[in-house]
């Protein structure tokens, strides 16, 4: 069996071989990149600066992957991971690096997928927000449970790493998690318990299980502490006009669309919620008759809406992003601003591209004005990141 040739014609080596690797930066999903005789080869758990020796996992055309045998020289963002488990757990795949590191490494992936996507935008980039807690900021977490194994699913598995602790996961959860862990042994499943544990509203803590039928409580800001940051400054970019209408599209229950309300007291604001069990919360909570929440999904919303010049847009698409004739839309109604909140940098950098090139082909001017990075989920490769666009005049 001969190695594969790369494009350069250099040879990639055989899957199972050792290779010495210069880590030079992590990439989206959380791997160190390093660079073999021209080609990119991803490793899990490494940090930036420093030499490893890895085993190749993959090999294909243009990339490798390869896990770490020996760390030779460890780079200076490394270090013990303040969780006994973080080596084999699945939640947490950047405690190894220090938490100046995983702010840096995200402040740059975010504005190196943006440039990827749209080379020739620009936009003031603002320094990332870094979180008020790095540890102990979760209010809603998903253990297992099976053949009395609680825990979390292991890295790129379904085995149950056993804890009764998670450090990024707020202590009104984790000192529940012996009652937890009690009660689904009581159901005496043969087959794996999928659970949710949250904070609610409220502030007291609930449980239940997730099944085919029953996925939970539906999506909600994790990191409460964070989230004041990310509205305050969601309100703040969306300026002081007098809107006319304002949309708050994927709303959830309201995370946005509340205080949006609040802020513009005379504008007529309407959230639009595909998760029944959200838009039901939202709905409870509604006394104003400004107020109009759609049970629908945004794409077929956005055939019938009615969005004007004098109008204020903010949407929180999931990791997937928004569509692209969403993005297409809103580019031709033109509405004064919008404010698009993200999860996932690649699929903003994507709906950013669609959007602008609606635009440019209707002749319409518009302008990426800001972004910020914001450190909603310490210890991992997720990062929000909020972006404001206007009517360039």
């Amino acid at each position: 069996m001969s190695a594969k040739s790369n494009q350069r014609g250099a040879k990639a080596p055989l899957l199972g071989s050792k290779i010495k690797l210069k880590i030079e930066k992590l990439a989206m999903g959380g791997a160190g990149v390093a660079r073999h005789e021209g080609m990119v080869v991803f490793v899990p758990q490494a940090a930036p600066n420093e030499e490893v020796l890895a085993e190749i996992t993959l090999a294909k055309k243009n990339f490798m992957e390869a896990r770490i045998v020996e760390v030779l020289t460890p780079g200076p963002s490394r270090r013990e991971p303040p969780c006994p488990v973080a080596h084999t757990c699945g939640g947490c795949n950047w405690q190894h690096l220090n938490e100046d590191e995983q702010r840096r490494q995200k402040e740059a992936i975010v504005f190196e997928t943006l440039k990827k996507f749209n080379r020739d935008l620009d936009f003031t980039y603002l320094p990332i927000q870094p979180s008020p807690r790095v540890l102990r900021y979760r209010n809603r977490i998903q253990p297992k449970f099976k053949n009395n194994r609680f825990g979390f699913f292991a890295r790129n598995s379904h085995q149950i790493v056993e804890t009764m602790d998670c450090l990024i996961t707020e202590e009104a959860l984790t000192t529940r998690f012996a009652e937890v862990k009690n009660w689904a042994a009581s159901k005496n499943a043969k087959d794996l318990l999928r659970m949710e544990m949250y904070i609610a509203e409220e502030g007291d803590v609930r449980y239940g299980l997730i099944t085919d039928d029953d996925d939970g409580i539906g999506f909600s800001q994790v990191n409460r502490f964070q989230n004041e940051d990310l509205l305050r400054t969601a309100l703040d970019w969306a300026g002081d006009h007098a809107y006319k209408k304002v949309f708050d599209l994927y709303a959830g229950a309201g995370n946005f669309t509340f205080p949006l309300a609040q802020k513009y007291p005379e504008a007529e604001v309407i959230g639009v919620e595909l998760n029944p069990k959200l838009v039901e919360r939202a709905r409870s909570k509604i006394h104003d008759k400004r107020m109009t929440y759609f049970g629908s999904d945004v794409e077929s919303y956005m055939r019938r809406a009615s969005i004007a010049k004098e109008d204020l847009v903010l949407l929180d698409p999931p990791r997937a992003g928004a569509s692209e004739y969403t993005m297409q839309t809103l580019a031709a109604a033109q509405p004064r601003k919008i404010i698009y909140i993200s999860c996932h940098p690649v699929s903003l950098a994507r709906d950013l591209n669609w959007f602008f090139a609606h635009a440019q082909k209707l002749g319409l001017s518009y302008k990426l004005d800001r972004v910020q990075a914001f450190e909603m989920f310490p210890q991992t490769d997720h990062v929000e990141t909020i972006a404001e666009l206007r009517v360039d005049s």
